[in-house]
């Protein structure tokens, strides 16, 4: 044993080497299998997370936007993608203000209303009066109106006879030189008749060429001079209304006529009728309890105070607040109605009016095209007659030479309550189903 031990100790390194040889013999299995197992379970691992990845690129993304069907894709939501969709989305809001803001501007054109003290709400002192400052104002308006785009009736005919009368005289005193008709023969008073008919059309012809098309107050839809009893603040604003809606239609006939034409040259050759409905609609989902619904204004109210059925009472409240709008929601469409399907709802009012006018016949589609172009106007139906150019002549109407016709339109106008409402009463805010704030703390 002494002598082994005394071999091992001089032979140290052969010994070491050795047992190194055994070990490695006898633990390479285990450390192989174990090798082997933690290098599956590391693949395992990255092969599941690959799976996920994978997986997060097949999932289905779907992305709101404002205005438009939702946009559905595979995809991952990331950073760069979130970044992306807040541009394009802000994009699309600012395109849509811009938008909206054009039609406001398109639909109002700058305008505002007659008295600044009737609308939205008359001082209580004046409540008693208003309608009558109101109407002068109004029908102010519409003379303006009509001297703005040239339109007036024919020759008054008072001022006709008393200019045939003297015509008369001149041509038998100088040309048939005789003291007055009575002293004619037949023939002589067969020359004068046309010499009288001749003068009384050059007069006609002479007033048609200083009109764009023939219109009076008496063809449009102004309203009566009111009497004792005390209208509605809500009618007022009406009478108000329907002036837009004739400024409208008359600056698209005189468009239509090219600015500058005469009645002769024009398109549109006189304005016959025009009558707004008579009241304006409320919107349908607030149901048949509105006095603005199926043909009537609020009632009215007595001088003594006293209220009417279906009257709007005059609540001392304080002044109204700002309009509440929301623009977010969607208009409502009734096809039933109209083939456009517009009806008065939260974002605008739909007013109607039927028009008859004396037109060119070929340059019909001309009008149209005008309407279309001054306002958010369209032509729901159109009936059309021959026009008697020769009658009309006899009644001081010169039309020209074209074939013309007498055309019904039923034309349907909106109106954008962004801008009108603010301009409402609270009577009718109410009957139309407006809501606004209240400034607190104040009174008449």
């Amino acid at each position: 044993m002494s002598k082994f031990v005394d071999w091992v100790k001089a032979n140290v390194a052969i010994v070491a080497s050795g047992v190194v040889i055994v070990l490695v013999i006898v633990l390479a299995p285990w450390f192989s299998s174990s090798l082997e197992a933690g290098v599956r379970e590391s693949a395992e691992e990255r092969a599941r997370k690959v799976g996920e990845i994978a997986g997060f690129e097949r999932s289905p993304v779907t992305l709101e936007v404002p205005g438009r069907p939702p946009i559905t894709g595979n995809g991952v939501v990331n950073a760069t993608l979130l970044e992306q969709y807040r541009d394009a989305t802000t994009r699309l809001q600012s395109d849509a203000e811009a938008v909206r803001a054009a039609a406001v501007a398109h639909n109002r054109k700058e305008r505002g209303v007659v008295s600044a003290e009737a609308f939205p709400r008359p001082p209580r002192s004046r409540r008693e009066t208003i309608q009558f400052d109101v109407h002068e104002r109004i029908v102010e308006a519409y003379e303006q109106l009509l001297e703005r785009v040239r339109a007036g009736g024919p020759p008054a005919r008072d001022t006709v006879v008393s200019e045939i009368r003297r015509r008369e005289m001149q041509f038998i005193n100088s040309t048939l030189r005789k003291q007055s008709r009575k002293d004619l023969d037949a023939r002589e008073e067969a020359d004068l008749d046309a010499e009288l008919a001749k003068a009384r059309l050059v007069r006609y012809g002479e007033r048609a060429r200083e009109l764009s098309f023939y219109a009076t107050l008496d063809d449009l839809d102004v309203p009566e001079a009111p009497r004792q009893s005390r209208l509605s603040t809500a009618e007022l604003f009406d009478w108000q209304w329907r002036f837009w809606i004739a400024e409208d239609l008359l600056e698209a006939f005189a468009s239509a006529n090219a600015g500058d034409a005469t009645v002769v040259e024009g398109a549109v050759k006189r304005v016959v009728s025009m009558a707004v409905a008579d009241s304006f609609e409320p919107p349908r989902s607030r149901g048949g309890g509105s006095d603005f619904g199926g043909g009537g204004m609020p009632g009215r109210r007595g001088v003594d105070g006293g209220e009417g059925a279906g009257s709007v009472p005059d609540a001392d409240d304080p002044p109204l607040g700002e309009v509440r709008i929301d623009s977010s929601v969607e208009a409502a469409r009734d096809f039933e109605r109209s083939f456009t399907g517009r009806i008065s709802n939260a974002i605008y009012d739909v007013r109607n009016v039927e028009v008859t006018l004396v037109v060119a016949t070929e340059r019909l589609p001309q009008v149209f095209d005008a309407i279309a172009a001054r306002n958010f106007m369209t032509v729901l139906d159109v009936a059309l007659r021959p026009g008697d150019p020769f009658e009309a002549a006899r009644r001081g109407y010169i039309y020209g030479t074209e074939p013309v016709s007498e055309v019904t339109m039923l034309i349907e106008t909106v109106w954008l309550r962004e801008w009108t409402a603010p301009f409402m009463p609270a009577d009718a805010r109410a009957a139309l189903g407006i809501s606004s704030g209240v400034v607190p703390g104040q009174g008449s």
